[in-house]
């Protein structure tokens, strides 16, 4: 396991931006720079974590590496080991890494905090037109992509399938772009992620191929709720991309969090909220995504504060829920 971490933390995007002025030091006791744990390229995370970092060195001084990753479970597994300084994760896969449950065998990871929501993921999948493929349900026997092996697709996608009774013939573990690339060469029948809106793979291939974006049903998406109760049914607004430019598509849904290790700085955590919600439009400009980051969802949150953020949050007037505060 620390071998296949090493592989992937091998991989990393160094944000530095020199120009222009930063308007705060580091502080004592701050860390110089930071490593920000997102997902493979083509994700949601990556271009989240570029305009995170962008914030952290513009508005706090320090220079931040989005490094690739498997996703969130390898983002709950690296800073409970304090191998990264703030992971991106779904409240699925950090939820499992606090009980144990789950990905985890019994393994607890609690000493990472959530300090701010950041989006709701949209579970997406699609298909060539070509093919015929509608629905979920059109894809038994067939070969799916559901992104690399720990990220939320290829943790829950499979799941979903099974609840809705569907069996693939072939589940495929890779990259977005790489699965891209196979389903337009025909290697693939569908290919899938869990990522904000928009999702741009869907986005690129709509450029050039028909494609159909395939719904999880209600009746579907709540069996598979019963089991997990922090997902929620959603919906992909109609004309949202071009293959959708009529209908809603029905799918589900499921927070995120950025998280950092419980032994960070109080006062770092605090500041890095504060200039977060006072700066959103930088991560805006990243991602559109960001324009649900706002204070209140933070009670949202499957696993305990950091301190720092409670302090912000408590200041806003936001009451905080007992569960979420740790003595």
């Amino acid at each position: 396991m620390k071998r296949f971490f090493i592989i992937f933390n091998m991989v990393t995007i160094c944000i530095l931006f020199s120009m222009g002025m930063s308007e705060a030091q580091v502080k004592p006791g701050w860390p110089k720079s930071v490593t920000i744990g997102a997902a493979p390229v083509g994700g949601t995370y990556y271009i989240w974590g570029g305009g995170f970092a962008r914030l952290l060195h513009d508005k706090m001084g320090i220079p931040g590496n989005v490094e690739v990753t498997g996703g969130p479970v390898h983002n709950t597994q690296l800073v409970d080991a304090k191998q990264l300084d703030f992971g991106m994760v779904t409240a699925g896969p950090v939820w499992e890494g606090w009980t144990g449950e789950g990905w985890a065998k019994g393994k607890k990871h609690q000493n990472p905090r959530a300090i701010f929501p950041m989006y709701a993921t949209y579970f997406q999948m699609y298909a060539l037109k070509k093919t015929g493929i509608k629905s979920i349900h059109d894809l038994n026997g067939k070969s799916v992509g559901v992104g690399p092996v720990g990220g939320t697709p290829a943790t829950y996608w499979p799941k979903i399938l099974e609840a809705a009774g569907v069996k693939p013939g072939r589940i495929a573990n890779a990259g977005s772009a790489d699965l891209n690339s196979q389903l337009k060469d025909g290697m693939l029948d569908a290919n899938s992620q869990s990522v904000g809106l928009p999702w741009v793979m869907i986005s690129e291939i709509e450029v050039t191929h028909d494609i159909n974006i395939l719904p999880i049903s209600k009746a579907d998406a709540e069996k598979f709720i019963a089991k997990h109760p922090l997902f929620a049914t959603g919906v992909i607004p109609k004309g949202f991309y071009k293959s959708n430019k009529d209908q809603d598509v029905e799918t589900i849904t499921v927070w995120n969090y950025m998280t950092v290790h419980k032994d960070a700085p109080d006062d770092f955590v605090y500041e890095v909220v504060k200039k977060t919600f006072e700066n959103v439009n930088i991560l805006i400009a990243a991602h559109a995504s960001a324009k649900e980051t706002k204070p209140e969802a933070i009670v949202t949150s499957p696993i305990p504060l950091h301190p720092g953020a409670v302090k912000y949050y408590q200041e806003k007037g936001i009451k905080i829920p007992d569960k979420l505060i740790l003595k």
